[in-house]
């Protein structure tokens, strides 16, 4: 089968580990032979999602380097109360987090100019109304897995009269919402048609790494995929860091638990779920020693991760064979997209 330079992506979370998917990104823009400039439908959870969102408005795989390793402010996330983390503390006592969140949306809603679920809609084919980027969110009074903006027809705004119009959603608040690590950052709320008030945290709690979003049931839909889908993955690397590790190892034994559930179910699912036909198609990061919240990364640690995800961009289509993709329905790729 002849190389097509398009596919779509899905990306994994991990903080500011996502400079080495990033890295990943250029390399298969960058690769002689087998390159992929053009990502269709994108897909993320937590930090996954910032990517995803950055490349479903327009911007290439070099602007999301950029982007992640100069433009990107990752301290000012770390917005605590009155830039305290001792009312931080407190906050996260109070059943919040020790962070508001707040900055990150600001911020990020200013890199997308503003840009809703509109932007990124595809055509209306008959089968309803759908986009191209997809984010993963967790509902946790409801205990329900969120696909974000399709699940958000089901919710209203706080206080609002009527439910959720996708396309006029902000991506930013969506991705917010898709990053919310719990404990960290205070969680969303939105409420529930039916159930009220909910609470909307990380989306990697339940699926780290959702390679399976774009995959289509042959029996159900009746047709095979017409471009591959890559995963964009990442090994190695610590939970916490900064000042945050400090904290998370003097927290109380119960809030030492629920730091340690949470890095378990981000990882232990997603491993359970991995198959044949989801390595071969997913690109994994060596992340080094980098934490999730390691906001104050030197740059020598940026490059590090830049490196290693353009190496293994590398070596995976090095290797990779358009003839061999299966993906989680073990379906080929009929043809090559001409869309």
């Amino acid at each position: 089968m002849d190389w097509i330079d398009e596919a779509d992506g899905v990306f994994r979370g991990g903080g500011v580990k996502g400079i080495a998917l990033a890295g990943a990104l250029c390399g298969f823009a960058e690769h002689a032979d087998k390159p992929v400039r053009r990502w269709v439908n994108v897909a993320g959870a937590s930090a996954g999602a910032i990517i995803a969102c950055y490349l479903a408005v327009g911007h290439s795989a070099a602007e999301m380097a950029n982007l992640l390793r100069t433009d990107t402010p990752f301290k000012s996330f770390e917005d605590f109360p009155r830039g305290s983390k001792a009312l931080g503390a407190l906050s996260l006592v109070r059943g919040e987090g020790l962070a508001a969140g707040d900055a990150f949306e600001t911020w990020f809603d200013g890199v997308l100019q503003g840009a809703t679920f509109e932007s990124v809609a595809k055509e209306e084919n008959g089968s309803g109304r759908d986009w191209r980027l997809k984010l993963i969110a967790v509902d946790i009074t409801n205990k329900d897995l969120l696909v974000l903006p399709d699940d958000l027809v089901n919710y209203k705004l706080p206080g609002g009269a009527s439910l959720i119009d996708p396309d006029g959603f902000k991506i930013a608040r969506a991705a917010r919402m898709s990053m919310s690590i719990p404990y960290f950052f205070r969680p969303v709320e939105l409420d529930h048609k039916q159930t009220g008030r909910s609470v909307i945290v990380d989306g990697g709690t339940l699926s780290n790494f959702p390679v399976w979003l774009f995959d289509i049931d042959p029996a159900t839909a009746g047709r095979a995929p017409c471009r591959p889908t890559f995963g964009f993955t990442l090994t190695g690397g610590k939970g916490f860091g900064g000042g945050l590790a400090t904290f998370a190892k003097l927290a109380p034994p119960m809030l030492k638990t629920g730091f340690e559930i949470f890095h378990t179910a981000q990882e232990a699912w997603d491993e359970r779920f991995v198959s044949h036909s989801t390595r071969v198609r997913t690109v994994t990061v060596d992340a080094g020693d980098v934490a999730t919240t390691e906001f104050d990364l030197p740059p020598a640690k940026q490059e590090m991760l830049m490196t290693n995800g353009r190496t293994a961009a590398r070596e995976f289509l090095d290797a990779f064979s358009l003839d061999d993709y299966l993906n989680t329905f073990h379906q080929p790729i009929a043809a090559a997209s001409t869309t």
